[in-house]
């Protein structure tokens, strides 16, 4: 049997609205996930923004291996949480 009917009929709420209700708990924790990753590469370049860190690759202060991955990863986890941020509000 499929593990949300199960725990649908243990919490006597339907499978729809238990989906439902577990999309924003889900959206709210890869936020607080992205904002650690965020903040963890923040403290390891000693820097406020990714701005930052970009002009420290380009001016050589820092290696560029790995800062480069780290700035894409930063990127990328900037464009993961707005896009998440933006699915919240919709289902709120």
């Amino acid at each position: 049997m499929n593990t949300v009917l199960e725990v649908s009929k243990i919490v006597n709420i339907p499978p729809d609205e238990l989906i439902a209700r577990g999309m924003p708990a889900f959206l709210e924790k890869e936020i607080r996930l992205s904002e650690l990753e965020i903040a963890d590469l923040r403290d390891k370049y000693d820097v406020a923004s990714k701005e930052d860190l970009y002009k420290l690759i380009e001016s050589k202060s820092i290696n560029s291996h790995p800062a480069w991955e780290d700035y894409i990863t930063w990127k990328n986890k900037e464009k993961y949480r707005k896009d998440l941020e933006e699915k919240l509000k919709l289902i709120r």
